[in-house]
């Protein structure tokens, strides 16, 4: 039942205080018959409205420090009618997976070969060198790369890598992204010129002066093949501080086990260089290679071992570029 003059809350207030047990009267007629409440209905109706004004329920009174109100949005609300802006992104963008950058035009060029000859008063004659810079170097100015030292093998010189196909190997890691960009340095070991004190002393502070390399040793490694193999590790383990990494391809170890010993013995053992030995099962050199093996085993020194197929040639190495670069970058 609606009550006249009641609003909706009022209404509901009502309906909750005052249903109470109530005793139907009736009253005589003026003509001796009895009907039901005609004459009390109004004043009925009166002190009903008076109930229900001066009896507000519990949930519809105020404090006088009401709480600040936190609107909950509920999962079963409905949508809004009112439109929404039109958004400029497109309805496929997904904003969880951004766009993948625009490949930059460079990476279709490949990297460059260059030239150099450094004069010091250190050397006896001028030391020849090339330089591989990956494909975008000349882009990014603010960048910096790792550099990989490489030596040749006897009665070869800084062409050696190079014909081996180093760079075209460098590039196509690079621009496929299996590998991050870096410098390769190619020294050429000409007769008079001692290679440890070249490199250390002239070579390394010239290239990281002139290329924008990362000079610590993590970021920088040498390698070499055959006596190139053989200068890398001497280098490498003197020269901890500028080595984090050393190659080791078909070696020719020329030193005697007791210095080789002795400057392993000399690197705390949080500094030992990554080491990488490969020799083909058919080398010559093998079993000076798998005496050397033994004794970082005895020194408990860690390496990566690779005795593929092949003997001392430059097909058995140029086979394997892939593995050497994948190697020496996997720490980059």
């Amino acid at each position: 039942m609606q009550l006249a003059g009641l609003d909706a809350n009022s209404q509901s207030a009502y309906t909750k205080i005052n249903r109470r047990p109530r005793r139907l009267v009736d009253f005589p007629r003026a003509d001796g018959d009895f009907y039901f409440g005609q004459l009390i209905l109004p004043l009925l109706a009166l002190l009903l409205l008076t109930s229900a004004c001066n009896h507000t329920p519990d949930s519809l009174q105020q404090t006088s420090d009401p709480t600040p109100m936190v609107w909950l949005q509920s999962a079963t609300t409905e949508p809004s009618l009112t439109p929404t802006p039109t958004s400029t992104r497109s309805s496929t963008q997904n904003p969880l997976h951004p766009p993948t950058p625009t490949r930059p035009a460079c990476l279709d060029q490949p990297g460059t070969i260059v030239t150099g000859a450094l004069e010091n008063p250190l050397l006896p004659q001028e030391l020849s060198f090339r330089v591989y810079l990956p494909p975008c170097y000349t882009e990014d100015l603010d960048l910096r790369y790792p550099t990989l030292y490489l030596l040749h093998g006897l009665q070869a010189s800084d062409s050696q890598w190079d014909e081996l196909g180093i760079d075209e190997q460098a590039d196509a890691l690079i621009t496929g992204g299996g590998v991050p960009p870096f410098l390769i340095v190619m020294p050429w070991q000409k007769t008079g010129v001692e290679i440890e004190t070249t490199i250390v002393d002239v070579l390394v502070p010239h290239i990281d002066h002139i290329y924008r390399t990362l000079r610590q040793p993590a970021w920088r490694a040498i390698g070499g093949l055959s006596r190139g193999g053989g200068w890398a590790l001497r280098i490498g383990l003197r020269h901890t501080d500028l080595f984090g990494t050393i190659g080791l391809h078909s070696p020719a170890i020329f030193f005697s086990d007791p210095y080789i010993a002795a400057w392993v013995k000399d690197i705390p053992k949080e500094a030992i260089p990554r080491l990488w030995i490969d020799i083909g099962n058919r080398d010559s050199l093998q079993e000076p290679t798998l005496a050397l093996i033994a004794l970082f085993e005895e020194l408990g020194v860690p390496y990566t071992l690779l005795m593929p197929e092949g003997d001392h040639t430059s097909e058995y190495w140029s086979t394997h570029l892939e593995d050497y670069l994948l190697w020496y970058t996997s720490v980059w």
